[in-house]
């Protein structure tokens, strides 16, 4: 019998499952092979430090995106946590400075000598130049794509479409929560 657990979709038909205990993990392992609804359910011990969006997995914290939030402009602190949690991403409202180009990332560090680099996406982003990043116009407006006369290419862009984040459901559930069923001392 498993006690807690949680199921996080982490995009690309993977799923992460994190046990409270070590001892449920090994169960679930030799408990191989596994299969849903009659497909294949290939399962794979993660030590926490494959990169997901740049960071370990186990970086992918409440903590970690208010302080990376932090660095784009002024946070708003959600009145419940749970609809920052977005599974194989974490959401932070920011209220940002319009007048500047938008950041499309920052590089990380976390222990000593690791590092990734950590991609930014924008939910409900509105025209933007694909070229600086500005807000308050679009490529076709761009004084320098104006002045080139249509000459710049656009695998030079810094920008793209790339920037912009799915609209996110909260009734849609990327993490699933399973309690498990604790026997009383005396039946174990």
């Amino acid at each position: 019998m498993c006690r807690n657990f949680e199921i996080r979709a982490a995009g690309d038909n993977i799923a992460l499952f994190a046990f409270k205990l070590e001892a449920d993990v090994e169960k679930v392992l030799h408990g191989e092979s596994w299969t849903y609804d009659q497909h294949l359910v290939a399962l794979e011990h993660y030590d926490g430090q494959k990169p997901v969006h740049g960071l370990p997995f186990s970086l992918l914290t409440r903590e970690v995106a208010l302080s990376l939030g932090a660095t784009l402009g002024t946070v708003i602190k959600p009145a419940d946590y749970s609809e920052m949690q977005g599974g194989n991403f974490v959401r932070v409202r920011v209220v940002v400075d319009i007048t500047k180009p938008l950041s499309r990332g920052r590089l990380v560090t976390w222990e000593c000598d690791k590092e990734g680099w950590v991609s930014y996406c924008y939910e409900r982003l509105p025209n933007l130049c694909y070229w600086c990043g500005s807000l308050t116009h679009d490529d076709k407006d761009y004084v320098v794509w104006l002045s080139s006369r249509g000459s710049l290419l656009t695998e030079d862009q810094q920008y793209g479409p790339w920037l912009r984040a799915p609209q996110f459901s909260g009734a849609k559930k990327s993490v699933v929560e399973v309690l498990g069923f604790d026997k009383p001392e005396s039946e174990v």
